[in-house]
């Protein structure tokens, strides 16, 4: 079982040729936004007192991408003598995520702003913000012709393509509807807006994570329930939301993703009381009760604070199974 024991903390900084420098050991705070949609994943990192040259290369955009890995190293393994010298195989898929440790990667994307200053302190710092795919989001586009017959796994084919000069490659497909179109049709314009067209065309969600398109179905799963308790990093007790909405915080586990699911215990789920100002008669919606725990991720922020005490995911659920979001109740609403 992985501790959650020693902060693992570990920038990359990328050039546009794939190499690069590593960066380890300085004070930084980063915050991560992930939520389900088309909306991108943005990373905000302060790094603290880089040295000049370094500091002026990123400044100067010589590094055009960022990848952060966090976690846990866990602790310190035994090895036995037998084990001295001993080559074990690793799967470059899983970084981290073995013998005890629990660390991953968190963030991968193009560097968009960088801001350098200095505190009242000695210490200088620099911010950067990074956007995954901002790239291809900003300036794919598409243009071309499909002849009468084509599918809606064509038009994906050819939005695919033309993400594909921004090192996009495929990842997890829809059910592809089996419509044949009788006419043909010239595609024009931001590959962004062509594949929202056909995540509505296949009831599904798409997004660019990490170099990867991936396009979702509405029962697709990321991972299967992982527990979550106090023995493991679950903090303080989970709070209801409107609606079938949980929100929950715990120490930062890479294992946790958007579209995978939790394993809570409903007794430790604290439910909000109603704000009685906005009654009109009718009571507001509470979190619904879930009988087997089991909640299905749509938002994570990760914090962390290599010299404070942030190292926290804050997740946004609901319970298994249900399509409901939270949203403003109808009756608090300012009339337009």
């Amino acid at each position: 079982m992985s501790q959650n024991w020693l902060r693992h903390f570990e920038l990359q900084l990328l050039r546009a040729d794939g190499g690069g420098i590593k960066l380890s050991g300085f004070k930084a705070m980063f915050k991560v936004q992930w939520f389900s949609g088309a909306a991108p994943k943005v990373a905000e990192l302060k790094i603290y007192n880089l040295a000049p040259d370094t500091a002026n290369k990123i400044i100067d955009k010589e590094f055009s991408k960022i990848r952060l890995f966090a976690g846990y190293d866990g602790l310190t393994p035994v090895i036995s003598e037998s084990e001295v010298g001993v080559i074990h195989e690793i799967s470059p898929d899983d970084p981290g995520l073995r013998g005890g440790r629990n660390y991953g990667l968190i963030f991968s994307g193009d560097i968009r702003i960088t801001i350098d200053g200095r505190d009242s302190t000695p210490d200088t710092w620099l911010l950067v913000q990074a956007i995954d795919g901002h790239e291809a989001l900003s300036y794919a586009t598409i243009s071309a012709t499909l002849s009468k017959g084509y599918t809606v796994k064509d038009m994906y084919d050819l939005a695919l393509a033309g993400l594909k000069p921004y090192n996009i490659v495929g990842g997890a497909l829809p059910d592809f509807p089996t419509t044949i179109f009788p006419r043909g049709y010239t595609f024009h314009g931001k590959v962004s807006s062509y594949l929202s067209q056909i995540a509505k065309l296949c009831d599904a969600s798409w997004e660019l994570l990490d170099d990867r398109l991936e396009m979702y179905g509405k029962d697709h799963i990321a991972h299967p329930p992982v527990p979550l308790n106090s023995a493991n990093g679950l903090t303080g007790m989970p709070q209801s939301t409107t609606g079938a909405g949980i929100n929950a915080t715990c120490l930062i586990n890479p294992n946790i993703r958007l579209m995978g699911q939790v394993l809570l215990n409903e007794s430790s789920i604290y439910q909000t009381a109603p704000d009685l100002n906005t009654l009109t008669g009718r009571s507001t919606s509470q979190g619904k009760s879930n009988k087997d725990g089991v909640y299905e991720v749509y938002g994570i922020t990760y914090n962390g604070d290599t010299r404070g005490n942030d190292w926290y995911m804050n997740l946004m659920c609901r319970a298994k199974g249900s399509n409901d979001l939270p949203e403003e109740n109808p009756q608090t609403k300012r009339p337009t």
